[in-house]
């Protein structure tokens, strides 16, 4: 058995717990009834296109049991990264000063160094070198779409979710819109003057999608419209989702992943 393999069934158990939320989300999304689209229109023809979300059934409760049970396993495979590594170093089982061995994940570098030689004593340089490089305060410049998948701003919001999740659950908020490209189908003899998409963002009783004109529209006619949009669900916590990839099931993936490289970083170190 290698050293870090407990690591690794942590990082496993944590995945199961993400493939389980993939699934509760998927089975709600797609039945039918999960969600009502309607399209109202003015007499001058301005109108928008509403989506609602029906009774969720305790689902979101559910959710956030299993992604708190995700979000533990994730953070406990990192603490354990910190207690493995200080066994190979000192070559003491337990390590010394068990009790104070952790994973830190810090906002500044003026608290990484306070808690360096509390959390991470029995480590070499090059150890802590390793978990300095992942901490949420050395987050690197780029593009909304590309900080998603960033390992330093996972850990960040890790830690202060599964913080907060210890002390209550994790609140979900339901579903996010994202990517809408709505089309309206116009009835005969009228054309479409704008259609102007209202964005991304939380799906909370009833949203506008988007609002549009027709041109030579009469009361008698139908209207009839598609959202076509992406949906996720959503949680109320901070930081808010800062492109459409910002998922929460994106932000669950790049967790994991941020966690297994450090799994492999540190064992590949000694």
């Amino acid at each position: 058995m290698r050293p870090f393999d407990g690591c690794r069934q942590r990082l496993t158990r944590a995945k199961f717990h993400r493939d389980a939320l993939s699934e509760m989300w998927r089975e709600f999304a797609t039945k039918n009834g999960a969600y009502t689209v309607s399209v109202r229109v003015n007499d001058d023809g301005t109108g928008g296109i509403w989506m609602s979300q029906v009774e969720d059934d305790g689902l979101f409760n559910r959710f956030a049991l299993q992604f708190g049970e995700m979000l533990y396993q994730t953070r406990a495979a990192l603490d354990g990264i910190v207690y493995q590594a200080a066994i190979l170093e000192t070559g003491k089982n337990p390590p010394p000063s068990e009790q104070n061995l952790e994973f830190p994940i810090c906002n500044s570098a003026s608290e990484f160094a306070k808690k360096v030689g509390l959390y991470l004593r029995p480590l070499m340089q090059k150890r802590r070198d390793i978990i300095e490089s992942v901490q949420a305060y050395n987050i690197p410049e780029l593009g909304p779409e590309d900080i998603v998948f960033n390992f330093n701003r996972a850990l960040g919001i890790l830690h202060d979710w599964a913080r907060k999740d210890r002390h209550r659950r994790i609140h979900i908020a339901g579903s996010w819109v994202s990517n809408a490209s709505p089309k309206v189908r116009c009835p005969p003899g009228t054309s479409l003057a704008y259609l102007h998409v209202t964005g991304s963002g939380p799906l909370k009783n009833e949203s506008k999608i988007a609002s549009f004109r027709l041109i030579g529209y009469d009361p008698t006619m139908n209207v009839v419209a598609n959202p076509d949009l992406a949906i996720d669900v959503a949680v109320d916590e901070d930081p808010p989702p800062c492109a459409d990839n910002d998922t929460l099931g994106n932000r669950g993936l790049s967790m994991l992943k941020a966690a297994r490289w450090i799994v492999d970083t540190i064992e590949d170190s000694f």
